[in-house]
């Protein structure tokens, strides 16, 4: 009997002992998966237009978003699986929000959310808002309190889709959706919440005709910005400034499945790979994707 108990734990120790670990992933590799992880958002009908996407801090594993113009006034968080898994209502009025991004703010060692309601189909909207706000702690969190960043451009009105966060300056980047070659404008930190803010113009890009959607990695060194048909990928050194990337050609195009009416991309919070969501138009429903890290 003894000698059973023996050759168990033995196979036990070198089962576990020899069990082959996962290799580590090199998150200076520019190089990622051409086969992504894909699961279909469910309730489909609840989160039909899905116009961005931040990974949360706050929550492990869940994922922020939220429709556009039209749509109720709340943030949808879902799982990895792509089940919605909570929705908060917010105090503040969707008339076209297009973008969400999450990283520091204006208190040390607090998470924030920055809602972008700068969709303007018509370029005739004057003043845009961006809504920021502490992240909620859990799915069924109030939101309580948030500051209005009011902006308007210096030399126009624009329809944008794209919010950035540079997480090492805190500035706040719009992108234009719609120009042959995008603008760029900035909202340096510290963003007023009591008056209208002139944005300033900091580049034109090499790209530009349909951009919907972006993302600053938690590392501040890596940029993607997204349009319905590509997503394109910058690499930035430590003293570049995010205006000076995007005022340069893409680094690359990155691996993506065409999607019924993509809009919303944002990087895994640990580097790891990127998330993509389309709206659905008139599919039954659309997919989650996660593109990896090779």
């Amino acid at each position: 009997m003894k000698l059973k108990y023996f050759a168990f734990a033995f196979y036990i120790l070198c089962f576990w002992g020899c069990k082959k670990e996962e290799p580590p992933i090199d998150l200076e590799s520019t190089n990622f998966s051409e086969t992504p992880t894909s699961h279909v958002v469910q309730p489909a009908d609840d989160l039909g237009e899905a116009s961005g996407l931040a990974d949360s801090h706050k929550q492990p594993g869940l994922l922020w978003s939220h429709e556009d113009a039209g749509s109720n006034s709340e943030l949808f968080l879902l799982n990895r699986q792509g089940m919605i898994v909570g929705k908060i209502p917010t105090p503040f009025g969707n008339y076209d929000w297009e973008d969400i991004a999450i990283g520091p703010g204006p208190i040390s060692n607090e998470t924030f959310l920055y809602v972008a309601d700068i969709g303007d189909n018509c370029s005739c909207t004057d003043i845009k808002r961006i809504y920021r706000f502490p992240e909620p702690a859990s799915p069924t969190a109030i939101i309580n309190n948030y500051e209005p960043i009011a902006f308007r451009y210096p030399d126009g009105t624009y329809d944008a889709e794209t919010v950035l966060l540079d997480p090492l300056t805190k500035d706040l980047y719009v992108i234009t959706k719609w120009l042959g070659n995008a603008n760029v404008y900035r909202l340096a930190y510290p963003q007023s919440t009591t008056s209208v803010i002139t944005a300033e113009k900091v580049a034109t890009m090499t790209v530009g005709n349909d951009l919907t959607g972006g993302s600053i990695s938690t590392n501040g060194r890596e940029i993607i910005v997204r349009g319905y048909t590509a997503i394109y990928y910058w690499k930035r050194n430590a003293d570049e400034k995010i205006s000076d990337v995007l005022a340069k050609a893409p680094l690359k195009n990155l691996p993506y499945i065409l999607e019924p009416q993509g809009e919303a991309v944002c990087f895994d919070k640990e580097g790891k790979g990127y998330f993509t969501l389309s709206e659905r138009r008139t599919l039954p429903s659309v997919n989650l994707y996660f593109y990896a890290r090779k």
